[in-house]
């Protein structure tokens, strides 16, 4: 009798176990699908081109500079061969495409390796949530993610499982407007959404300046990398290491052609695969850049595309000539006012003049004392489209602020306000809204108040706004 009440202990303790395993497995089959709409679940897409794609191959492993960055089919005419675009989304980590591409190389292949220069994207940062929803049920994936992120993994495993379930609840399945949707992806892994120009209000992206220097390079990251390099050169394959398209008036400020050279003299000492591009080829005008200082528009892809292919085919020892087309840049904008705005306030806030377009830059004294506020469509017939940095300093009141559709750009520390609640969203698209990582300047009691479900799901998945998916709620 007291073996068979051991073995019932014994049972009921591995059931105790068992239980909640078998129930998250089976919640986490549940909610495939969720966010099969939504940029990063082209990562999937992606993930299976390269492991069908036989013969030798030009694999492109980095962020999204990639695939906003690439046309796959131009680079295979000048090449020769199979091109499999391997870039996706920064917030996943560079480590993660470097993790799930290595398998697929095989003896023959050629790597570039191109992600964005960035201290998040040169490091060995790793975001579990959004590696999660990209997978979206892909499990099998998983098998090629590095065992030292496995406890990160898991610890993001709750957070995601319940966001999914709730929305899967609420009927709110993420289906991105406009760019950044997996439809937007063709065959090859590329963006073929149509850009016809720069939609940057500032022409560049003042929220993530480029800071060309070497502090941005992880130790601990190249030497993962120059693993990764290491272990595909065992193989057979050749790796390279070139750059991704720069905005130029995207750098931080400061930066001269000296830094550039030193920044390129230590990332090319530190590697063990060769830099076959020489940077300030893709430093370009802001008018070859689509919506960050990392993604180009349409003309800014085929130039981008042209000269690595160059570049490729003279670090194979292949000199033909490869025609570099320019093409027409976008216009610039301009910051000089028009001649029948006299004054820059409206009584509540103060704006600045870019283009065609006004910014809100700061708020008038009389009205800091305020505890709401709504930021106006516009003023004196001008469009108010921007919030900049500290546009909200001094209103040590201000509990809540609505803020419309007609808001494209959103500095960070622009709600850098000790006292902010709520700050509500008149807006359902969120791909035209971009904003900072750090709009709220560390204030963490902010929630982002939406009207609907349409707008949440469009919110809680977008490129700018996934950062802040736990703010999220809807009223």
């Amino acid at each position: 009798m007291k073996k068979i009440k051991t073995l019932i202990v014994i049972i009921a303790s591995v059931l105790a176990l068992l239980v909640p395993f078998i129930t998250l497995v089976s919640l986490a089959f549940n909610v495939k699908g969720v966010y099969s709409h939504s940029f990063t679940a082209a990562l999937a897409d992606k993930y299976e081109l390269l492991y069908s794609t036989s013969g030798r191959k030009i694999v492109v492993v980095g962020g999204s500079s990639v695939c906003f960055g690439l046309d796959s089919k131009l680079l295979e005419g000048e090449t020769g061969r199979k091109v499999v675009d391997f870039g996706l989304y920064a917030t996943l980590g560079t480590k993660v495409m470097l993790d799930l591409s290595e398998r697929g190389i095989n003896s023959g292949d050629t790597v570039i390796i191109a992600p964005e220069l960035d201290p998040q994207t040169m490091s060995s940062y790793f975001n579990q949530e959004t590696v999660l929803e990209a997978i979206d049920g892909h499990y099998s994936m998983l098998r090629d993610i590095g065992n030292d992120n496995y406890d990160e993994l898991a610890g993001g495993f709750l957070t995601y499982i319940s966001t999914a379930l709730g929305m899967k609840r609420n009927g709110i399945e993420p289906d991105p407007k406009g760019v950044y949707n997996r439809s937007s992806f063709n065959s090859r892994g590329d963006i073929a959404y149509k850009r016809e120009g720069n939609v940057m209000t500032l022409g560049y992206d003042a929220n993530r300046l480029v800071d060309l220097s070497p502090e941005i390079l992880s130790e601990d990251f190249i030497e993962y990398m120059n693993g990764y390099i290491d272990r595909c050169l065992a193989k057979g394959a050749d790796v390279w290491f070139s750059f991704c398209p720069i905005n130029k008036s995207g750098l931080e400020p400061g930066t001269t052609d000296e830094s550039i050279y030193e920044f390129y003299t230590c990332l090319s000492e530190k590697l063990h695969c060769r830099v076959i591009s020489d940077i300030n080829d893709y430093i370009l005008d802001q008018g070859y850049f689509y919506d960050t200082n990392f993604h180009l528009n349409d003309v800014g892809v085929k130039l981008r595309t042209q000269t690595l292919a160059r570049d490729l085919l003279r670090a194979e020892g292949n000199n033909r000539h490869v025609e570099i087309e320019t093409g027409t840049p976008g216009s610039e904008g301009s910051e000089t006012p028009p001649p029948d705005m006299e004054d820059n306030t409206d009584g509540t806030f103060v704006y600045r003049y870019f283009g065609k377009t006004l910014a809100v830059e700061g708020v008038a004294e009389s009205a800091r004392g305020m505890t709401s506020a709504d930021v106006p469509r516009e003023f004196n017939g001008i469009p108010v489209n921007a919030i900049l940095e500290g546009a909200f300093k001094g209103c040590d009141s201000l509990t809540e602020i609505t803020i419309h559709d007609n808001i494209t750009f959103i500095a960070n520390k622009a709600f850098e306000i000790p006292s902010l609640r709520k700050l509500y969203i008149d807006a359902h698209d969120a791909e035209v809204m971009e904003a900072g990582n750090n709009i709220f300047g560390g204030n963490a009691a902010v929630e982002i108040i939406l009207p609907d479900n349409e707008s949440y799901a469009s919110f809680v998945t977008g490129y700018w706004w996934s950062v802040y998916g736990g703010r999220f709620k809807v009223e």
